[in-house]
């Protein structure tokens, strides 16, 4: 579904990342860890079109989307959640997501408005409350309701628990868990929480100044010599 190979990016005279090649099939869960600095929040933004190539291409669905821009990839399925929750701070619960409803919900659609509140009761029952005054927990899941809306394919989340207490970070992870598996969609997450991403992850790839220093499965990486890395 989602195929990186030989990726180089970086910022001005900069190269952040190079060489960076993986692929993953439908229903995939990847925790993408590492260091502060490490690249992986500059894969992810290469990934959505907010980062320009310098080497390298990007496939989704079989399809070159490294010409394609952000609004092109949302349209074929790719959502991101960035750090800091990318929400609407001052509109209600409900117009945070009526307005990405409108610009992401058609009639076939995979998640409707619907579906976000049977996901997260907790949001229907804040309805009318301002997004920004929601505690941490409650924003994050807004956050990933309004990353789902429409028929997403691939889920780009990045550092989904910071702020978050233990028990939620458990809870918003199983239900990362159950939506990719239910609906067969990809996910890469970009995690320091490491115990908590490899809980749900089915592949672990670990990079460091720029560069993958593992691939494989959970299992491997914790008995693996990598973790100086972090």
């Amino acid at each position: 579904m989602l195929r990186l190979n030989a990726l180089a990016a970086g910022y001005g005279a900069k190269t952040v990342i190079s060489d960076v090649s993986f692929a993953l099939e439908p229903g995939q869960i990847l925790a993408l860890l590492g260091h502060n600095g490490a690249g992986k929040t500059t894969t992810l933004r290469v990934v959505m079109g907010l980062l320009p190539l310098r080497a390298g291409d990007v496939t989704f669905d079989s399809r070159r989307i490294d010409r394609i821009d952000v609004s092109g990839r949302v349209a074929m399925g790719l959502r991101l959640l960035p750090e800091g929750r990318g929400i609407f701070p001052d509109l209600s619960v409900a117009e945070n997501i009526d307005v990405v409803a409108a610009r992401n919900v058609t009639q076939a659609a995979m998640f409707g408005i619907a579906d976000v509140y049977r996901l997260f009761p907790v949001l229907e029952e804040r309805r009318a409350t301002r997004a920004g005054s929601l505690s941490g927990g409650q924003q994050q899941m807004l956050a990933l309701g309004l990353a789902i809306l429409g028929s997403p394919r691939c889920l780009l989340l990045d550092e989904p628990s910071i702020g978050l207490a233990p028990n939620l970070v458990e809870r918003l992870f199983q239900q990362v868990h159950d939506v990719c598996k239910s609906h067969a969609m990809t996910a890469i997450l970009v995690e320091q929480n490491v115990a908590a991403a490899m809980q749900i992850a089915d592949r672990v790839i670990i990079m460091n100044n720029g560069q993958i220093v593992f691939d494989g499965l959970p299992q491997d990486a914790r008995s693996s010599n990598f973790w100086h890395y972090f």
